[in-house]
């Protein structure tokens, strides 16, 4: 069954994850995705992990997730034949993703001003980590400088230490999401009105609204929540406590009160103490000690055995898992859910990977592998675009595909 972006076709130069994961969405849900990568590859194929950790382009394991179900073809669109074929490219496409930064957008005719004025209908997501415009448009920027900017490592780590990086690619995957909203968005308008859109799409923004409740707080009260370990803290000493990650026998849960009904944590540990009225009308300030009779109840008992139990009671605690566990654990891999597929590559062999992130009922999440280097460059450039073999032969000779 088709997804319900069929037939359409989107086109894709991107080498952030932020870009990627744009396309891989957008693939996902149907479209016709063509990723166009340089000669020597998306760099994105040199990120880990791999397996055997033995470094291979067509084996990252980063690569194989945010490309599956993507064409690819391999193109140096900073040269004169190479901006042509791009242009060609982009007059069949109705949708277009990239992260090119400010400057190199500008020198290839793909800024949001140039692209609405050349190609109308085109529905395009310009990703970049401080926007198009803006005192910062012309920054470099990582991950960890937009989650520094956003506000979202002054809140993360331990009270005494330096602020922390979360690990990975939060960022940009919540640009990725973003970015793929939009598309989906100026597609449907474009329907209504005849004429295409651009978002301007910024990694940094969208580490902000990863953020959340912090900027209201601070806005409104002048309230900024702190950095307390592995508690969350400033919302008052009547807030119900605990929401907090906690040891037990194996692992870690987080330990969470039932915000109606916060005694039913002493009937979970057999503790009085913990429904006292001194306790529950100021539990943040008995903070300490409440993780301490939790911890004392937790040592014996796994994570797994601890969630039922509180679980039982309406209590919403939740098991820590690590990957591994993520791997094995059985929502996921149940077949109303299909969190993970396998997938065969002719390279990389037979590859677990994420699946479906929404279940649509009547259109399926389309599961596919990720493009070989190059793999489609005869059957788009040739099959499609109408080019002679001998041209593309000669292409390939001088370092253009």
């Amino acid at each position: 069954m088709a997804g319900p972006l069929n037939g359409l076709r989107v086109l894709e130069v991107a080498t952030t994850v932020a870009g990627a994961y744009c396309g891989r969405l957008l693939a996902g849900m149907g479209a016709d995705v063509l990723k166009v990568e340089p000669p020597e590859g998306d760099p994105l194929r040199r990120y880990g992990p791999f397996p055997g950790d033995v470094p291979h382009p067509e084996k990252s394991g980063l690569f194989l997730h945010l490309n599956q179900a993507k064409r690819g073809v391999t193109l140096e669109v900073g040269s004169p034949s190479g901006r042509d074929l791009l242009g060609r490219l982009l007059e069949r496409a109705d949708a277009l993703v990239h992260d090119l930064p400010p400057q190199r957008a500008e020198a290839l005719g793909l800024t949001p001003e140039e692209l609405r004025r050349r190609h109308p209908r085109l529905v395009a997501a310009v990703v970049t980590y401080f926007g198009s415009r803006g005192p910062y448009a012309r920054y470099q920027g990582t991950e960890l400088v937009a989650e520094a900017l956003s506000g979202y490592m002054s809140i993360t780590g331990e009270p005494d230490r330096e602020p922390l990086k979360p690990h990975g690619f939060l960022a940009e995957y919540q640009a990725g999401l973003q970015a793929a909203v939009a598309v989906m968005a100026g597609l449907l308008a474009r329907e209504a009105r005849g004429a295409g859109d651009v978002a301007d799409v910024s990694v940094a923004e969208a580490a902000t609204f990863l953020m959340g409740g912090p900027p209201v707080l601070a806005y409104l009260f002048g309230q900024v929540w702190k950095r307390n370990g592995t508690r969350l803290i400033g919302m008052g000493d009547r807030h119900p406590y605990p929401s907090t990650l906690r040891p037990c026998r194996d692992g870690w849960v987080h330990a969470h009160s039932n915000n109606r009904h916060p005694d039913l944590l002493a009937a979970l540990v057999g503790d009085p103490w913990l429904a006292s009225p001194q306790v529950l009308e100021a539990m943040t300030a008995h903070a300490d000690e409440i993780d301490a009779r939790l911890d004392a109840w937790l040592a014996d008992k796994s994570k797994w055995e601890a969630v039922e139990l509180a679980q039982e009671l309406r209590l919403p605690f939740t098991e820590v898992l690590d990957p591994l566990e993520v791997l094995e654990d059985r929502h996921g891999h149940h077949r109303t859910r299909g969190t993970f597929v396998e997938v065969e590559h002719p390279v990389a062999g037979r590859v677990r990977q994420l699946g479906a992130p929404v279940k649509l009922s009547a259109t399926p999440w389309q599961v596919g592998r990720a493009p070989l280097l190059g793999e489609h460059n005869e059957q788009v450039f040739c099959g499609e675009l109408g080019l002679p073999r001998e041209e593309l032969v000669r292409l390939r000779q001088t370092g253009i595909v």
